[in-house]
C-alpha cells in the first residue's frame, strides 16, 4: 500500500468516526436539549396559570360555590353527573312533556351540540305528531321548564302533505294518522362539568 491511499484511507476514516460522533453522539444530545426546553417551557407557563389560581382564590372558591349552588337548586342544569345520565333524564322529561301536551312521540335519538366551558350540552332530536294546540302547549312547556331546555331547531310539516306522497301514508299507524302535525325538533340543555 503507498502511503498517499494510506493517507486517503486514514482520512476517511477519520471522517467516518467525525460522522459517527456528530449523528450518536451531538444530535441526541443536541435534541435532549431542545425536548428539555420545551418541557421547561410548558410547565413554567402551567406555573404561572396555577400561581395565578393561587392569587385569585377567594375569586375562584366564589364562582365554585355559586356554581354549586345554582346546580343544587336543579333549577338550570340538566340532572346527572354522566352525559348519558343527562341525556336519559332529559329524554324521560320530554317523553313527559310530550304526553301532557297532548302529542304522541314518535322517536327521539342524542345529538352533539355546542358545550360551555363550565357544562357541557346533552342534545336530544325528538319527532312527534300532534294538533297545533298540542304544539303550542309543548313550546311553552319547554319554555317555562326547569332546568332550562333550549330549542335549537324545529321543522313543522302537515302530515295531509305526507298523505299525498302515497307509499309514505301506509307507514304511519292510525293512531299518528290522525294527527295533523309532524314536529321535528333539535332541544338541548346543559351539565355542569367536573
Amino acid at each position: 500500500m503507498s502511503p498517499q491511499v494510506s493517507r486517503f484511507a486514514a482520512v476517511g476514516l477519520l471522517v467516518v468516526l467525525i460522522l459517527t460522533l456528530f449523528f450518536y453522539g451531538i444530535m441526541p444530545l443536541v435534541q435532549a436539549y431542545k425536548s428539555n426546553a420545551d418541557e421547561v417551557a410548558v410547565l413554567e407557563k402551567r406555573l404561572v396559570t396555577l400561581r395565578s389560581m393561587l392569587a385569585n382564590k377567594a375569586l375562584v372558591d366564589n364562582a365554585l360555590q355559586r356554581l354549586d349552588s345554582m346546580n343544587t337548586a336543579g333549577d338550570v342544569f340538566l340532572k346527572g353527573n354522566k352525559a348519558a345520565i343527562a341525556s336519559a333524564n332529559l329524554r324521560e322529561f320530554v317523553n313527559d312533556v310530550v304526553k301532557e301536551s297532548g302529542g304522541v312521540l314518535v322517536s327521539t335519538q342524542d345529538y352533539q351540540t355546542q358545550s360551555l366551558d363550565i357544562a357541557n350540552a346533552v342534545g336530544l332530536r325528538l319527532q312527534f305528531n300532534g294538533e297545533i294546540n298540542n304544539l303550542s302547549n309543548l313550546l311553552y312547556k319547554l319554555e317555562s321548564a326547569r332546568p332550562l331546555i333550549f330549542i335549537d331547531t324545529m321543522t313543522v310539516t302537515s302530515s295531509a302533505a305526507k298523505k299525498r306522497t302515497g307509499s309514505r301514508s301506509r307507514r304511519l299507524s292510525a293512531r299518528s294518522s290522525r294527527k295533523s302535525l309532524i314536529v321535528r325538533l333539535d332541544i338541548f340543555g346543559y351539565m355542569v362539568t367536573d
